[in-house]
């Protein structure tokens, strides 16, 4: 009897060794498949052109760090760093606003309006954005209102916050009203009760949120080319495609590859910066019920 439980524990612990060690190595493959085109750019960016028609693959003889000042000033990538900073900075100031005070009202005023609020913003996460794209146009052409960076930070904002309020006021819903109800009888108003006893319990899932809102801001690419049309407020990846298409049939891909390299730069600062805050986003916070 003690002989067949240890052959099922034995059993039990390489069965878990063999499990643990596939999930590695499949963990392993999926990183190499990642970083190997990372790799690749990063390396290309310092080649010329003959080197790269010669072979893509092979590493550059010399680092070619004008190819770097080429693209950031020849091809007028610092314009668009600008125009895509600007718009990021807007387009999250709007979304936290508009998220965190909307997931309150939502999760701590049970009303008839507040439910049909929830219903609505619970739908519209399944509309796709680019269905929406062509009437938005056409309302904000007859504005004229099109060709405007404040006006695509509100796009932005605004089409961001169907899914953030719909996770974070169940996050806000679970705050122990007891916190509130103590706030209330020292006398604090309901902005000191907003701002100092429910945004700290919240910091970690609207951290997440705000993260996945730069970078999604950062990297859009088809709303910004349909209501941008001045090549001085293009964003980063409306400049790259816009660098490609001026090159025509000689494509300088040290200077393209550069570019692609740059643009990738705020991301990877920010993962480096902040994967703690990342891993941590969706976890729950002390003073959640339950």
């Amino acid at each position: 009897m003690y002989r067949k439980k240890a052959n099922k524990k034995i059993g039990r612990s390489v069965g878990s060794a063999f499990a643990r060690t596939g999930l590695r190595i499949f963990l392993l493959l999926w990183s190499i498949t990642i970083l190997l085109p990372i790799v690749w750019l990063v390396y290309s960016s310092f080649k010329d052109n003959r080197e790269f028609y010669a072979s893509p693959w092979t590493l550059p003889s010399e680092l070619r760090f004008e190819n770097y000042v080429s693209a950031w000033d020849s091809a007028n990538i610092s314009a668009y760093f600008l125009n895509s900073i600007i718009l990021v900075v807007g387009t999250l100031f709007l979304f936290t606003l508009l998220v965190t005070t909307t997931s309150y009202i939502l999760a701590k005023y049970k009303t008839f309006f507040t439910k049909i609020f929830k219903v609505f913003y619970f739908f519209a996460m399944m509309i796709p954005s680019s269905l929406l794209l062509v009437p938005l146009y056409f309302q904000f052409y007859e504005l004229n209102l099109t060709n405007n960076l404040f006006v695509l930070m509100v796009i932005y904002a605004v089409q961001g916050i169907p899914l953030p309020i719909f996770l974070l006021s169940e996050f806000m819903a679970n705050i122990d009203d007891a916190f509130i109800e103590a706030a209330t009888i020292d006398g604090a108003s309901e902005f000191v009760i907003f701002s100092r006893v429910v945004l700290p319990f919240v910091k970690p899932i609207l951290f997440f949120l705000c993260l996945g809102n730069i970078m999604g801001t950062w990297n859009e690419y088809v709303t910004a080319l349909t209501f941008l049309k001045d090549e001085a407020l293009y964003t980063v990846p409306i400049g790259i495609s816009y660098l490609v298409n001026q090159m025509n049939y000689r494509v300088e891909f040290g200077s393209l590859f550069a570019a692609l390299v740059m643009a990738m730069i705020p991301i990877l600062i920010l993962y480096a910066i902040f994967q703690k805050q990342i891993l941590n986003g969706m976890g729950t916070s002390d003073g959640l019920k339950g």
